[in-house]
This record gives C-alpha cells, sequence and structure tokens, in this order.
C-alpha cells in the first residue's frame, strides 16, 4: 500500500509539474513575432542607432541611468577612465548627460558586437514568461534568398508596450557593457574573430603606417596653441583653408570666430580634435594635398577631420 500510495504521490506531483510548465510556455503571438524580427533585424544591422530604436525604451533608459550614475561618481573623484573608454577621450560629462537614451546607446554602441544573421522573416516557436513582464520568445529565421536555405532559431527577450512588444536588453550587451565598466574589452567573453591570412603584396610584412608630415604636426600644434591662447579669429583667419574662407559669408565667418571667442566648451571641442588628429594616422589622396581623417568614436561631433594642402602650406579644411 505505502508504494502505491508513493507511485500516486510522483504522479499527482508530475502533473503539477506539466500543467505549470503548460502555464508558463505558450505560443508566440503576431506582436511578438513582429517585435523579435525588428530587434534582429537591428542586430543584423550593425548599426547601434537601429539597435537602440528596436529596444525598449523603459530598459533603454535603465541602461542609460546606471552608466551615467557610473561617470558621475568617477567625475566626482577626478577619473575620466570609463567616460574616455564608453565616449572617447573629446568626450565630457556635460554633453553626454544632455543625450538622448537613443542617442546615448548609440554614442557608445560602436564599441559593443552585435553577432546576427539577417532574416527575411521569423515564425515564433514558443514564448517562456519569466516573472511579471519579461519574455523569452523563442523564433526560427529564414534567411532571404540567395543567402542559404538553414534556418536559423534564436531567441529575443521581450518587454510588453502598450499593445505591442519591444526588445529589452540582452544579457549578452550588458555583459559587454560591464566590461567596458570594468576596463575589459567589450568582447572579453566572446570567441575571438578568426581573420584569414593576408594575401598579396603585404603578406611578407606589415603595411607601412601612413604619419603625418613635419608640415601638418606644425599646423595643428599653432593651431591648438591659438585655441588655447583664445585667439580664435587667428584659428579661422590663418589655419583655417583659404577655400573654406571663400565659401564662408564675412557675416557667418564673424560669428564662427564670436562663438569660439565665448564658448570654453566649443574652444575644448576643437583643441581635442586636433591633439587627436596629431597622433592619427591620415589618408592621403588628391595627389597627396588632402589628408583625412576618421574620428569615429573619439567623442566628437564629427566623424572626420580633413586637412588640405595648397602650395606649400597645409590647412585645415572643413
Amino acid at each position: 500500500m505505502a508504494v502505491c500510495f508513493r507511485f500516486v504521490a510522483a504522479f499527482l506531483a508530475a502533473g503539477a509539474l506539466s500543467l505549470h510548465a503548460a502555464e508558463a510556455a505558450a505560443g508566440v503571438s503576431g506582436a511578438q513575432e513582429r517585435a523579435a524580427q525588428e530587434f534582429l533585424a537591428a542586430v543584423a544591422s550593425g548599426s547601434p542607432l537601429a539597435v537602440a530604436q528596436a529596444l525598449h525604451p523603459d530598459d533603454l533608459h535603465r541602461l542609460r541611468v546606471a552608466i551615467t550614475s557610473r561617470l558621475q561618481a568617477d567625475a566626482a573623484v577626478g577619473d575620466p577612465s570609463v567616460r574616455q573608454r564608453l565616449f572617447g577621450e573629446a568626450s565630457n560629462l556635460g554633453d553626454i548627460e544632455r543625450l538622448t537614451d537613443v542617442n546615448f546607446f548609440a554614442a557608445f554602441g560602436t564599441r559593443l558586437r552585435y553577432p546576427g544573421r539577417l532574416f527575411a522573416k521569423v515564425r515564433g516557436l514558443e514564448a517562456v514568461r519569466d516573472g511579471d513582464q519579461l519574455v523569452h520568445v523563442v523564433v526560427r529565421g529564414e534567411q532571404p534568398e540567395g543567402r542559404g536555405k538553414t534556418r536559423v532559431v534564436t531567441l529575443v527577450t521581450l518587454l510588453p508596450y502598450g499593445k505591442e512588444w519591444k526588445a529589452a536588453v540582452p544579457g549578452e550587451i550588458e555583459a559587454q557593457v560591464e566590461d567596458l565598466l570594468d576596463g575589459r574589452e567589450a568582447n572579453a567573453g566572446l570567441a575571438p574573430v578568426r581573420v584569414p591570412p593576408t594575401t598579396g603584396a603585404a603578406a611578407g610584412g606589415a603595411a607601412a603606417k601612413v604619419t603625418n608630415t613635419p608640415a601638418i604636426r606644425t599646423l595643428l600644434a599653432d593651431a591648438a596653441g591659438a585655441l588655447l591662447e583664445n585667439r580664435c579669429e587667428d584659428y579661422y583667419g590663418q589655419y583655417m583653408s583659404p577655400a573654406f574662407r571663400r565659401e564662408t559669408s564675412a557675416k557667418a565667418l564673424a560669428t564662427l570666430v564670436k562663438s569660439c571667442e565665448r564658448s570654453d566648451s566649443l574652444r575644448e571641442t576643437l583643441v581635442s580634435a586636433l591633439h587627436i588628429v596629431q597622433d592619427s594616422a591620415p589618408v592621403f589622396d588628391r595627389g597627396g594635398n588632402r589628408a583625412t581623417y576618421d574620428t569615429t568614436g573619439r567623442g566628437l561631433p564629427f566623424d572626420r577631420f580633413v586637412l588640405e594642402r595648397q602650395g606649400d602650406r597645409w590647412y585645415i579644411a572643413e
């Protein structure tokens, strides 16, 4: 009898567990499929801005508040390392605090890795609730025509968004943010990307690094010196290119000079740009008379800095 009783008890317990699992797992709604596909498409694009726009606004704000709190605490003790690691050496906390949640993520999101595959459509397989709000949705994605026939199963965590759904910040992104905050590479926990061996002329050794010429270094140092001494009229009159001055009206040029003279923040940004460029490798074109620098992710409000040579002198082109 005791054996029979234990069998019945085990049977009832198993039934209870099955019922609990059935309540926790359910079918995927059309709104959940749409939210999952939106987020997976954003990840596949590799664009931090697209990823930010696909995330739930409340969860994005939560992440922003946590990072900003860390930046403010570090600023109180004079430690800029995390700010520079996330937003670039030319960034400043005041400008960062004024960013919208989406632009905040887009500004540091270039330092994250977004492994993902583009899908033409996704079909929901299962939705599993996790607490009162989170739902983990398992979907099977079909690749666009010509990209392969393999259907890939993946998981997206969602939060309710009115009558729709939006993606929660994935644990992988949270982990990469923690890596950045703690001074590790954002992809430290990911498998390294294998780069195929270099072929062609460069295979026998490292390519020669292009560096700034002495004339360019002199221009950059002199222009920075003018800004540090608040000689904005000299900066725009002597170091900006003649072409820039011809194409800019006298009124607009006067406004630029006045803005420079009145704004410590603007001068600091311009000086930071000159210092960053001084230590960067340019790409020369137009017969060596134009030098372009990639300043993406360096905390500047522009992604490139351009110099041009006229005669035997270099100038700031834009």
